[in-house]
């Protein structure tokens, strides 16, 4: 399609209401790049007028701040990596501080159709002073996000979210993190067992075979190929673990996503599990996206984040769903203290249940265990490391026939056996960790912190289902909205802010009156001390949404 003008620019001058628009337009600003020396296609918020009334001014009157804090974080960025991926000849691109603020603001308000973004970009106001007034069509905004996948998912972000860091004194110490599951584009009814991945790739294969040319045919073969590689991987894990295969399935049109159950009762269906990082602003610091897992994105997450704020978080509170051996070594590994309860501790004893290992204290100095009943588990013997299994020490009582707990502890006829890996040390430490009051209350923390960062994706962005297919592509997408969702943050940070010093210059304009001093001589008896604050922005906290609850720092 082209990508020809079909309406005027926002910024074509016309005073007169009752007048036409201008039969002949001014030809496209074009600004040479400095770093690259590409020519591109810019815009000027400035110039656009509404009637006799700028835009600038409008703005400002109408009380909508969001598209300046924008605007002003996007300027602050180095936009070399994006220009350089433009060729030096041809027809000038648009510029990308103007695309990418075009897609943000948009991602920002909820509009995520690339059609939808190019009627945006002509009709919201807010809009215009982000773009500078360009309007260009869907197809520029596809082709813009495509060709700049590698800096948007990692370099951009990174850059972004530290100048947000910087420009709201948001403190990055202690994180928290959680993961989701949302659903992936594609059917719930075209999931493929084994059967019928086998004969989707004889069936391609044949058809490529009587059609060496044809390139849909070409096509299919690649993706079914690719399915099956997935889909035996994936039953191969399953019977490394000694699950059963019979109900694994894969989704024909997205093999990268794994069939699994979604939140809030919705069924099983082809997703991705998204994961974040946020600090107590909930400003995302890290994100990152598995098919299926939430515990092996940690470490990349915790070194994302470093980058970012310059230096490792000092506390990470992460629930029971990441209590595991790799999650706790990797805040071992960078000197991050990690609070996550075990999901299986407290052990409650449950009607016909038994009782967790957690339930069993170890004890260091004489090496046993002793049960919920009292009594002592002594070290029986020493098992070496096996294929199938890692090397463990037994343990076990000297009598549990006559024990009252029986019925709830064990049904073998020996007794209950407790087994301690070499990672059982480091569990029961966190453990401990965990029982501590100071500890639990910090803990009490982490909804506040990272549970409304998915309830504003969800909510205000739409994130219900991603958009795009392919793993690679999702990722794409779900950095948009992460970016997104920290721009919306940097907003209300920074109007909290605007308000936290119109407040004190109004107290101090209540003071001067109540105590009969003159205005000038006010401010000049407070000039030095004023001179010493500086009003600097990277000094300023506000009380985050866990503390406005009632908890303390």
């Amino acid at each position: 399609m082209s990508s020809t003008r079909k309406l005027p620019s926002p910024d074509d001058a016309q005073y007169n209401l009752f007048g036409g628009v201008p039969s002949s337009t001014e030809t496209p600003r074009l600004r040479t790049a400095l770093s690259s020396g590409r020519r591109f296609v810019t815009g000027d918020a400035r110039a656009i007028f509404l009637g006799p009334v700028r835009l600038e001014d409008h703005l400002k009157h109408a009380g909508h701040h969001a598209a300046f804090s924008v605007a002003r974080l996007l300027e602050e960025q180095n936009w070399l990596p994006f220009e350089q991926r433009y060729a030096a000849t041809g027809r000038a691109p648009y510029a990308p501080q103007l695309m990418l603020g075009l897609i943000l603001y948009g991602v920002m308000q909820g509009v995520h159709s690339l059609r939808e973004l190019e009627r945006m970009a002509r009709l919201d106001l807010g809009c215009m002073w982000v773009t500078g007034g360009i309007a260009p069509d869907h197809a520029n905004i596809g082709r813009f996000i495509v060709l700049h996948e590698a800096s948007l998912t990692e370099e951009f972000f990174e850059s972004l979210t530290r100048s947000i860091l910087k420009a709201t004194g948001s403190d990055s110490t202690r994180l928290a993190g959680d993961g989701t599951v949302i659903e992936a584009a594609c059917s719930h009814y075209n999931l493929l067992k084994e059967e019928a991945v086998k004969a989707r790739a004889i069936a391609a294969r044949q058809a490529l075979e009587s059609m060496p040319q044809d390139l849909a045919a070409q096509q299919e073969q690649e993706r079914s190929a690719h399915c099956q590689e997935l889909f035996e991987q994936r039953q191969a894990a399953r019977r490394a673990s000694g699950k059963s295969s019979e109900t694994l399935r894969i989704s024909g049109g997205e093999p990268e996503a794994m069939v699994q159950r979604l939140k809030r009762g919705r069924g099983f269906a082809a997703s991705y599990k998204p994961s974040v990082l946020a600090n107590e602003d909930r400003i995302v610091t890290a994100f990152a996206l598995d098919p299926s897992s939430e515990t092996k994105v940690i470490a990349p997450m915790l070194d994302q984040s470093a980058r970012v704020t310059s230096e490792h978080a000092k506390e990470l509170l992460l629930d029971a769903g990441y209590f595991d051996d790799d999650v706790i070594n990797a805040t071992l590994e960078r000197d991050i203290s990690l609070l996550c309860p075990d999901g299986q501790w407290p052990a409650k004893s449950k009607e016909g249940g038994l009782y967790h290992k957690s339930a069993f204290d170890y004890d260091l100095h004489s090496d046993t265990y002793r049960c919920p009943a009292g009594q002592t588990l002594i070290l029986i013997s020493k098992c070496g490391e096996t294929p199938s299994t890692r090397s463990h020490d037994v343990y076990a009582a000297s009598n549990c026939n006559d024990c009252k707990l029986r019925a709830n502890c064990t049904k073998a006829i020996k007794g209950r056996c407790i087994k301690r890996y070499r990672e059982d040390e480091q569990r029961e430490a966190l453990r401990l960790v965990m029982r501590h009051r100071q500890a639990r209350r910090i803990f009490s923390q982490r909804k506040a912190i990272v549970e409304p960062v998915f309830s504003s994706l969800r909510g205000q962005q739409g994130v219900e289902r991603f958009r795009r297919r392919g793993l690679k592509a999702v990722k794409r997408e779900l950095a948009l909205h992460v970016m997104a969702h920290n721009l919306s943050r940097a907003v209300a940070l920074l109007r909290a802010l605007f308000l936290c010093f119109y407040s004190a210059l109004y107290a101090l304009r209540v003071a001067a009156k109540v105590f009969s001093i003159r205005m000038p001589q006010f401010f000049c008896l407070r000039l030095q001390q004023l001179h010493q604050i500086q009003w600097d922005c990277a000094s300023i906290r506000f009380a985050t949404a866990s503390e406005g609850r009632g908890f303390k720092p």
